[in-house]
């Protein structure tokens, strides 16, 4: 009866079950749709996937009234309970949709703003739960069953209500405040700062240490996001790696501040908890970055552009963007001090102005000509450093060795293309024409074709039919017209000479994986086309073929001499 109960009883509940970014996410459940409250699956593996996704397509053409499209960020859901492990959103009450929203928590009326409106066109593919907006919204105007969650100020579907094919208007405010209103920005409200400045206690002491070391000497809280958000993106060594993994436990942060390798999620999640360790409610709005600008005056928005980032809240402001991401989005402008021309010489740079008083000593002169003296009485200032005029030079073995060295070393990052580009011409035309050579070609054509598209990021698979293998082929690589034809027309080919008699001879096998591979190419982003031209995955056969070799030569000589104990391979 529980294990019944337990089964029943999520059915009725408006509980979300989608990831954040996940294309494929199913809404809120099936409650009437009066209310409820929401709780959500953390976005942050969902996130990291999108930003390492080859296949970097389109998600929204956005056309907006705001005059600087980098501050147009498209916001999902703000994550703000930390529990020491992850970042990830309370559970909140949601309301129907209403006509116009409030006004955002703590923006007050000194604080300059104008209400611009955004028109967002979702890709038919992309199914998001959550509404992707600016911040902050006042109106929206949006088709299906969606419900408004009133702290984070977000839409969330309802009933299965998802973003696929959606076309939407936004009103939303362009805040603009100045570094002056944040720097003399009141302390917060007491529930604000007792909600948004919890931290675990399992959170390691190097946070809360590394916080108040960087930002010594800060005068305000405004002062203190700013040094944090410098130290990230400028003068504390960090570099933007999206292959780190994620991580979890209380030590995560740690290791992200000693390692200082990381993407968006490692950057929010560490400023965002170096900045509550200060007093400063914070929390991480998840969305996507500003797209790319096209010639039509709409900006495209893609899977890469998926982002994570910290709000930091300031009284008379409110919940303020803050970017320490490196070489992501837009740093705000109200983090940008202006530096007056008449303030301190910087002590590290030599000072350009001329001297008070010319020297009494008479300069001397480069040619050492100033004394009347020959000049070829001058010493040289460095005389070791100074060619013998009547030596022999460097003996030619020396250069030639020197030579040498060099190409080895220009060749050795340039040996994974050179062996793809070898194999690829042996395998396309090194073998014969007679009915024994039908085999060998097809195959060897067939090989080429899943080695180029393993090194575009499609790892070959084993136990699919030649068939089979076309088909994911030619659907993971968006393949179509004369280049799926092409790949279909060489399993054909594969299948022939694997189970017909005698198989027929096939022509044109070279042409159909070359325009395979052109299309692949033609389909992947600019970093998957150098990566498959400069290091390609399928290279790695070179080290499976020097396995297999020592295998077969370590057995030939223990058959040699039964006595001889070599050591063994293992796999692992």
């Amino acid at each position: 009866m529980a294990l019944g109960i337990a089964l029943v009883a999520p059915l009725a509940l408006p509980a979300m079950d989608g990831g954040l970014l996940d294309p494929n996410g199913r809404g809120v459940g099936a409650g009437v749709g009066g209310g409820g409250t929401i709780s959500a699956v953390n976005p942050l593996v969902s996130l990291r996937d999108s930003l390492n996704n080859d296949d970097d397509r389109a998600v929204f053409s956005v056309r907006t009234e705001m005059e600087n499209t980098s501050d147009l960020y498209l916001r999902i859901v703000s994550l703000d309970d930390f529990d020491g492990t992850t970042w990830k959103p309370s559970k909140r009450a949601i309301t129907q949709v209403p006509e116009g929203f409030p006004a955002p928590p703590g923006l007050g009326p000194d604080v300059e703003f104008t209400e611009v409106g955004t028109s967002v066109s979702v890709a038919k593919w992309y199914g998001q739960t959550w509404l992707p907006m600016p911040y902050p919204p006042s109106r929206v105007s949006v088709g299906g069953d969606w419900r408004y969650e009133p702290v984070g100020m977000t839409l969330v579907g309802d009933h299965g209500q998802n973003t696929r094919g959606l076309t939407y208007e936004v009103r939303s405010l362009d805040v603009r405040p100045t570094a002056e209103q944040l720097a003399k920005a009141p302390e917060p409200p007491a529930d604000v700062l007792r909600e948004y400045t919890e931290l675990p206690d399992s959170l390691p002491s190097l946070v809360h240490e590394t916080a108040r070391a960087v930002t010594d000497g800060a005068k305000s809280d405004y002062d203190r996001a700013v040094m944090l958000q410098d130290w990230f993106t400028l003068s504390g060594d960090f570099q933007y790696d999206t292959q780190v993994d994620v991580g979890s436990g209380s030590q995560a942060i740690a290791r992200f501040l000693k390692d200082k390798r990381g993407f968006c999620v490692h950057y929010s999640f560490a400023m965002a908890s170096m900045a509550r360790s200060l007093g400063i409610p914070a929390r991480i709005a998840v969305g996507f970055a500003p797209g790319t600008p096209q010639a039509d005056g709409t900006i495209s928005v893609a899977m890469r552009d998926a982002h994570a980032w910290p709000e930091l809240y300031f009284e008379g402001v409110g919940w303020t963007r803050f970017e320490p991401t490196p070489t992501r989005g837009s740093t705000p402008d109200y983090t940008v001090q202006d530096v007056e021309d008449n303030g301190p010489a910087d002590p590290a740079r030599p000072s350009q102005a001329a001297p008070a008083d010319p020297s009494a000593q008479p300069s001397r002169s480069t040619d050492c000509r100033a004394d009347g003296s020959d000049p070829g009485s001058c010493e040289s200032e460095s005389p070791q450093a100074a060619l013998d005029a009547g030596g022999d030079g460097p003996k030619w073995h020396v250069v030639l060795l020197w030579a040498l060295a060099g190409l080895l070393v220009l060749a050795l990052p340039l040996s994974p293309l050179l062996w793809r580009t070898r194999m690829r011409a042996v395998r396309l035309g090194g073998h014969g024409r007679a009915e024994e050579d039908v085999a060998p070609r097809v195959l060897a054509a067939w090989e080429e074709l899943t080695d180029t598209a393993w090194d575009h990021g499609i790892v070959p698979d084993e136990s699919l039919t030649p068939r089979g293998a076309a088909d994911r082929i030619v659907r993971t690589g968006g393949l179509d017209g004369d280049a799926a034809a092409s790949v279909r027309r060489l399993a054909g080919a594969v299948e022939q000479v694997l189970y017909a008699p005698r198989p027929r001879p096939a022509v044109g096998l070279a042409d159909d994986v070359r325009r395979a591979a052109a299309a692949l190419r033609d389909s992947a982003s600019r970093r998957a086309r150098l990566r498959a031209l400069l290091a390609p995955r399928s290279a790695v056969r070179v080290v499976w073929t020097v396995s297999d070799r020592w295998a077969a030569l370590r057995d030939r000589l223990v058959a040699l001499r039964p006595n001889w104990r070599l050591p063994t391979r293992q796999r692992g």
